[in-house]
């Protein structure tokens, strides 16, 4: 039961790790709402990266769902948006967020895999 525990642990924080630094990020850099005329609108682009920040939750959440790893995923954003820096420098910082935080997360997720946690025995 124990290492049924544990394993559970190592999942929800590197669920945590995958999502919280990129969605931080993208609040920190991209404003949710923005005012148009008399009305304020969501920021389309702010919900683009605010999804992709939760692919991990959404794949855990569906265990159907059938993609390229998270961290892969936030991997190749953060060298497209290096290439484009001169124009997105904000996007690149959100980008590596999410692929550092995607890293450790994975990290966690396979020791939770090895069903004994941090390698103790039962």
């Amino acid at each position: 039961m124990k290492g049924r525990f544990r394993t559970n642990i190592l999942r929800i924080i590197g669920l945590i790790f995958c999502t919280v630094p990129p969605v931080a990020a993208t609040l920190l850099y991209f404003p949710l709402w923005k005012e148009r005329g008399a009305a304020d609108s969501l920021c389309g682009f702010t919900l683009l990266l605010i999804l992709l920040s939760l692919l991990p939750l959404i794949k855990t959440l569906r265990g159907i769902f059938r993609s390229p790893s998270s961290h892969t995923l936030w991997f190749v954003a953060f060298l497209v948006f290096f290439l484009l820096s001169k124009i997105a420098d904000e996007v690149t910082v959100i980008s590596f967020a999410g692929f550092i935080g995607n890293l450790i997360g994975a990290a966690l997720f396979y020791l939770a895999k090895r069903g004994d946690g941090l390698g103790n025995e039962e």
